[in-house]
């Protein structure tokens, strides 16, 4: 979202519903990704999810590719070959371009709106969760499931640095709040604390299963 959503989108996939975040087939693909990358402690250089890296940016491309054509089968193949870095970049970059906003604006108000300062950031992350489990389609509360579930699943494996704490989800954050410069400067440290939070949470409020481990 933010800089990321202002660069070239999916226009269109084969069995696309018009209202649909993303396609069933790709969902699984996702899945494929996320199943085998809950079981990675650290990934080379400790960098889980990037838009850039030095990943090979051609196998990158692949997968990609694969995951908006939605084939599972390519994109195991792909993880079975050991490609682990360019398939977290992969899900990077195809989480960045999808068509619509993975967390909806009208929810992410919450977590922007300067004037929960005084809230807790449990308290606000909770709010965030239920809205997700009432306004957003079964479908998409899957995909969000999925992502936060690897989220928690990697901070569990990786313990924070002492002085920069995780960096996981302050790499993630840009892909579930439009986050600018102000909120970087003025912000960033409590909207961080209401996305750990909500990572935290998803697994119980989202009731959220382990996916099946296929590796």
């Amino acid at each position: 979202m933010g800089k990321l959503f202002s660069k070239l989108k999916f226009t269109s996939c084969v069995g696309c519903e018009q209202n649909e975040i993303i396609t069933e087939n790709s969902l699984e693909a996702v899945r494929e990704i996320v199943t085998y990358l809950r079981n990675i402690r650290v990934i080379r250089n400790g960098w889980l999810f990037r838009e850039e890296g030095v990943a090979h940016q051609d196998v990158v491309g692949e997968i990609v590719a694969a995951i908006v054509s939605g084939s599972s089968r390519t994109v195991h193949s792909m993880l079975e070959a050991g490609w682990s870095l360019e398939a977290s970049q992969a899900l990077y970059n195809f989480l960045s371009r999808l068509k619509q906003p993975l967390i909806p604006i009208s929810i992410q108000s919450l977590v922007l709106d300067n004037n929960n300062d005084n809230v807790n950031p449990e308290v606000v992350a909770a709010d965030v969760l239920g809205l997700i489990r009432e306004d957003l389609s079964e479908r998409h509360i899957r995909l969000i499931g999925l992502i936060l579930h690897l989220l928690d699943s990697s901070m569990k494996l990786s313990p924070a640095d002492e002085l920069r704490g995780h960096m996981l989800p302050v790499s993630m954050l840009p892909i579930f709040f439009n986050v600018e410069n102000y909120h970087f400067m003025h912000e960033w440290r409590r909207i961080l604390s209401i996305f750990v939070e909500l990572i935290r949470q998803a697994p119980n409020v989202l009731e959220i299963r382990d996916p099946e481990v296929a590796f």
